[in-house]
């Protein structure tokens, strides 16, 4: 018999006082509401109802019994109402917050797909390399790179961003080639400037014998913006370290040329985070799964 299905008539004949009524609800029998009652209390061992030929009563275990059923047959519904969401076309604005050069490179591409798989759907995303709060900043989702401080949100792992070196080909062939990290110190680096500037801003990270080092580097350019960095590599200003998404283009036609690739340092880890919110709207949901497929 359909557990559910008694518990519902357990429920309803508490609130009417009857069999029949309940019959009447759940157009059927009041003989099958009492076979339904019976078949949750054998199925508990426990009564439910003291039963007289006037009148019912809960047991003491049937008023907790009760409360319990109530919670259950709310949280089924809510999960059907959940389904049907789902079944619905998502729609709406979605707002989101990532790195600069994340945005433009990495993200862009893929959401245009979305977007093109999903028309109803509106994003909004702001590109800012300062540290946003997802809640108090109104945002639906995040994109971080780098490790991640502990938090309540729900954090899911993307592919992660390789960092690597370049130059245009006019300046390695004034300057020389590198071919160790300390022999940054005999050239111009152009140097990313954080939102909150720090002394590591003048370190370059480097894996020297399996190991990560920070190697001091210098440069008369600077900028807090990795689009200006570039050009300005591509320009002969000096050598960059920028993430593999943003040189790519540059590199493939001949603009830039890749250095010191044996000492890369380790891929940072990349995330989209979000609340943990059970009730999340189907235009999150598609759109987080989305992203973790396509970018995994």
């Amino acid at each position: 018999m359909d557990l559910v299905k008694c518990m519902e008539a357990f429920v309803i004949t508490v609130k009417t006082g009857s069999f029949a009524a309940t019959s009447i609800s759940l157009n059927t029998s009041p003989q099958m509401i009492a076979k339904y009652i019976l078949f949750l209390e054998n199925y508990l061992g426990l009564k439910l109802l003291n039963r007289t030929t006037r009148s019912q009563h809960l047991t003491e275990f049937g008023k907790q019994y009760y409360e319990r059923c109530l919670f259950i047959l709310g949280e089924i519904k809510s999960t059907k109402s959940l389904a049907q969401q789902f079944s619905q076309e998502p729609k709406g604005r979605l707002r989101i917050s990532a790195p600069i050069s994340y945005g433009q490179f990495n993200l862009i591409p893929v959401i245009s797909r979305f977007m093109k798989c999903y028309p109803k759907v509106n994003i909004d995303m702001q590109l800012s390399d300062r540290y946003v709060d997802l809640v108090k900043d109104d945002f639906d989702v995040v994109f971080r790179i780098g490790s991640l401080n502990d938090s309540s949100l729900i954090a899911r792992k993307l592919s992660d961003l390789q960092l690597i070196f370049a130059a245009s080909p006019s300046y390695l062939a004034q300057n020389g080639i590198p071919s160790i990290p300390d022999d940054l110190k005999k050239h111009q680096c152009l140097i990313y400037q954080y939102v909150t500037p720090t002394k590591k801003d003048n370190f370059w990270p480097f894996t020297i014998n399996g190991k990560l080092t920070n190697i001091a580097i210098s440069g008369a350019f600077q900028s807090n913006n990795t689009t200006a960095l570039a050009a300005a590599a591509i320009e002969g200003l000096g050598i960059t370290m920028l993430p593999e998404s943003v040189l790519n283009e540059s590199i493939k036609q001949s603009k830039l040329i890749p250095i010191l690739q044996d000492f890369l340092p380790p891929p940072r880890e990349t995330h989209i985070l979000y609340t943990a919110d059970k009730q999340r709207l189907p235009k999150l949901n598609i759109f987080i799964e989305f992203m973790v497929n396509a970018m995994s």
